[in-house]
């Protein structure tokens, strides 16, 4: 039996424009109070996650802290990153 032939779809290219992202944009005073913010709650969540920790006596609420301080704790750091590169570039736009 023959084969049939498929035409395969054709699909056009499209360019993809490449977006920049002004520095002003990324370090304006509101980008950079918002990173400060979000840092000092999830510090704060995350101290007070082990804290809880520390003190509880069951072994499922133990756990249930542990977790949730050391995921606090990654956020906490994801922000500090952010928030010093805000500072970082600032600082990069002023010298200019």
């Amino acid at each position: 039996m023959a084969k049939k032939k498929v035409k395969k779809s054709q699909k056009k290219s499209v360019p993809i424009q490449k977006r920049t992202i002004p520095i002003k944009q990324i370090t304006s005073r509101y980008n950079s109070r918002r990173a400060l913010k979000d840092l000092i709650l999830f510090s704060l969540l995350a101290i007070i996650s082990f804290i809880l920790f520390t003190v509880s006596g069951n072994t499922l609420y133990q756990d249930t802290f542990y977790l949730l301080a050391i995921l606090f704790g990654f956020i906490a750091v994801a922000f500090l990153i952010v928030f010093l590169v805000i500072v970082f570039a600032r600082e990069k736009v002023k010298q200019k």
